[in-house]
């Protein structure tokens, strides 16, 4: 079954008879005493909050999350946001479509991101940073799959397949220009070691095979202390290998390491048990928060569908953005080919 109706193209009025992944599904009691399915449903291009107001008693149990269904009905605006009123719903089979025209994931190609790590890796000075990314990201062929498809978040920023690695990818290619920039003030291997491992425990707090969601670990744990566990296991592992380190692994080494990973979200009032009161986590912490930024507004701006020169008012930053010329030609093209 070709998809040929996309989140990003929907309009208000327009109708819609397509098939979508539902992300969230959940029944609630209308005023009138009725109940109705609030759903959020997903392509490749985006997402749309959906309605459901008929036949809820036969859906309840069926169009649940990471399901695939075919939607007719109409989109419309309700309070300035594109909402889908479905007004009719079937489940569909896996084998019945193209899961990669209902999964976002990054333009960039996973292994040519991956290389580029690997080469950062390789280039690393101190023997025991060194030894210690190339245990993860060199000699652990699972972490390695699970970067490659892992996204950074479940919203907000990078939240696709490969989004994760990108990520990575981005605020080490700065932190290496940084390093750089400002010689030996910063201590090039352990900036990398901050970029390369401040998010590695998303790779387990995140499940995405499917819609992005978090792991019971995730939950209860979280990624700051899923990162440092793994640079524990990963140090006592090189220990008992003879050759890999020039001797043990230093203990101001280890704590400098997972400092950067506890305090990458910068304030404790964002998630962070410490603050950054190392310069190298500080940096670390402005350019994770500069990168996340970036292609959160970028993304928003490109799936605006406003016309003119301004974005509608984004819920996450609380501002409007004035799109550049190449949002608006994007906006201009899928106009014209959705006329088409």
């Amino acid at each position: 079954m070709k998809k040929t109706q996309f989140v990003r193209d929907l309009k208000e009025k327009d109708p819609v008879a397509s098939p979508f992944l539902v992300k969230f599904s959940a029944t609630a009691v209308g005023k009138n005493g009725k109940p109705y399915m609030n759903l959020i449903l997903m392509d490749k291009s985006g997402e749309i909050e959906a309605r459901v107001w008929e036949d809820v008693a036969m859906h309840i149990g069926q169009v649940v999350r990471d399901t695939i269904v075919w939607v007719d009905g109409r989109c419309q605006s309700y309070q300035g946001r594109r909402q889908v009123v479905a007004e009719k719903l079937q489940v569909l089979r896996e084998d019945e479509v193209q899961l990669k025209d209902y999964l976002p994931e990054s333009h960039l190609d996973s292994e040519v991101l991956y290389q580029r790590l690997l080469d950062w890796v390789g280039s690393m000075k101190d023997p025991f940073y060194r030894a210690l990314a190339e245990a993860v990201f060199r000699d652990d062929a699972e972490i390695a799959d699970r970067v490659k498809r892992a996204p950074a978040a479940k919203s907000i920023h990078h939240a696709y397949k490969t989004g994760l690695l990108e990520h990575v990818v981005s605020i080490t290619g700065i932190l290496d220009g940084l390093s750089q920039h400002y010689g030996e003030i910063l201590d090039r291997d352990l900036l990398f070691l901050g970029g390369f491992f401040h998010d590695i425990g998303k790779i387990w707090e995140l499940s995405y095979d499917r819609v992005t969601d978090y792991t019971d670990e995730g939950k209860l744990i979280g990624h700051l202390v899923m990162g440092v566990e793994l640079i524990d296991r990963k140090i006592r592992e090189l220990e008992a290998q003879d050759g890999r380190m020039p001797g043990p692994f230093p203990t101001d080494k280890k704590l400098l390491v997972k400092h950067l990973v506890l305090a990458h979200h910068g304030k404790l009032e964002y998630g962070s048990p410490k603050e950054p009161q190392c310069i190298e986590a500080l940096v670390v912490h402005m350019i994770d928060d500069l990168d996340s930024k970036v292609n959160a507004i970028s993304k928003f701006i490109e799936n605006d569908q406003t016309p003119g020169r301004w974005t509608a008012l984004s819920r996450n930053f609380e501002r409007y953005f004035y799109k550049p010329d190449w949002a608006v030609e994007k906006l201009l093209k899928s106009q014209m080919k959705s006329e088409s």
